[in-house]
């Protein structure tokens, strides 16, 4: 083998492990935090993000609140090829709960990976699988947390999404019954763009993953090690491309995975975390 190539083999096993092992401030940004989690979790707009517009062209995928035409809006949102999908929480509005979809959008809290980083590995299941069991599955691979996408088949698909706008200082979790006030959407088999976060349960009291906490206070402390969320774009049939993301006539609608849901094939591309960051350029 070429002195030359050989070289080139070890710089880019060094880089890596640099990119693993070292520094913070060596290692790339993943995942990206918009706004704040905490606010989010208390139903707050910070007083810093309330004139601030996100681009979703400066997303790969996100997932978090999101509103579109007004705070009053704010709603279960998925960012994916350039575009946020949300469920409409403005009962004043005539597409209240309907899902809509723009490039730039407000947010008191959103979890985003950046343009341009590329998936670490994959995973496929190897026969039906909860959301529960992948989030064991995860955490086992990647205990300090990894952010997912890609499309799942579900059999049954189900999906939750809150129907007020949480920006009224009332605690999502603490009040679930003001905010989740429609049904749960499901199919007895669905495909769907699936966007999430998976890490092992002692991975929220890391001082370093203390915005984990706020994000995953609906499951954390259930038995296991693993505990995670997910939201999805319900999508109308099967996608052409497993590579591409879905364009506006593919989807259905948008919401927070149930955790029973079950996964009988696809693909999810995996990014570990390394450090969270709020990235530059997302701001309008």
């Amino acid at each position: 083998m070429p002195l030359k190539k050989e070289l080139g083999i070890l710089f880019a096993i060094g880089a890596f492990a640099a990119m693993i092992f070292g520094p913070l401030w060596w290692r790339p940004t993943s995942p990206c935090v918009a706004g704040n989690l905490a606010a989010r979790a208390r139903a707050q707009v910070p007083a810093a993000q309330k004139d601030v517009y996100l681009d979703a062209q400066k997303m790969k995928f996100g997932m978090g609140s999101a509103a579109i035409g007004g705070w009053q809006g704010l709603g279960d949102a998925v960012a994916v090829g350039g575009a946020v999908w949300v469920r409409t929480t403005n009962v004043r509005s005539p597409n209240y709960y309907a899902t809509v979809h723009n490039r730039y959008f407000q947010s008191n809290g959103f979890l985003y990976v950046a343009p341009g980083l590329a998936s670490a590995s994959s995973w496929r299941p190897q026969g039906p699988t909860t959301l529960m069991q992948l989030w064991e599955t995860l955490a086992k691979k990647q205990p300090a947390g990894v952010t997912f996408a890609g499309y799942v088949r579900l059999a049954p698909l189900q999906l939750i999404a809150i129907a007020q706008p949480a920006i009224d200082g009332r605690p999502v979790l603490k009040n679930a019954a003001h905010y989740y006030t429609r049904p749960m959407g499901s199919a007895p088999q669905a495909w769907a763009y699936v966007v999430g976060v998976a890490a092992a349960s002692s991975a929220i009291t890391r001082p370093d993953r203390d915005w984990l906490a706020p994000l995953l206070a609906t499951h954390a402390g259930r038995e296991g090690s693993g505990t995670g969320l997910a939201y999805a774009l319900w999508l109308k049939s099967a996608p052409a491309d497993l590579h591409a993301p879905p364009g506006s006539e593919d989807v259905n609608n948008v919401g927070q995975l149930v955790a029973d849901s079950r996964i009988l094939e696809g693909e999810l591309n995996l990014y570990p975390m390394t450090r969270v960051g709020r990235c530059d350029a997302v701001a309008r």
